[in-house]
């Protein structure tokens, strides 16, 4: 058995995660909205719940009032446990507002999704994300 790791060929490609020419994000804020719903079934999906999982590293600081308001910021982590399990933006926003509006609800699920992607894209081994 060899100790050394196996040569990975795509980082010879000059488009990409890796690449030489153009480099491209290995998360993007839609795959981890849809790794939200798929749940842990690939390493990649592990690693978005790992990091759903720490809340002080993609948390927003500050609320705002256009990418994620004050009440959705507060109960943003209670909105991506619903919505990882499957509920609809619609009841989650029943829940959340007296209004049973959407538009929040999306606005904090956009803002946690980018940030989720960034931290994703800045440490991915710190997630157990191998490369």
């Amino acid at each position: 058995m060899s100790a050394t790791r196996p040569i990975n060929l795509r980082r010879l490609l000059p488009v990409g995660r890796w690449g030489w020419l153009i480099r491209t994000p290995g998360f993007t804020p839609r795959e981890v909205r849809q790794l939200l719903r798929e749940g842990g079934a690939t390493p990649r999906g592990r690693a978005v719940s790992r990091c759903l999982a720490r809340t002080s590293d993609w948390l927003p600081g500050q609320p705002d009032v256009i990418h994620c308001p004050f009440h959705y910021r507060h109960n943003l982590p209670h909105i991506l446990f619903w919505y990882s399990h499957g509920e609809s933006v619609e009841a989650i926003g029943r829940r959340v507002s007296a209004f049973g509006t959407t538009w929040g609800v999306e606005r904090a699920l956009d803002t946690a999704c980018r940030a989720i992607a960034r931290c994703l894209n800045t440490d991915p081994e710190g997630y157990g994300l191998q490369l």
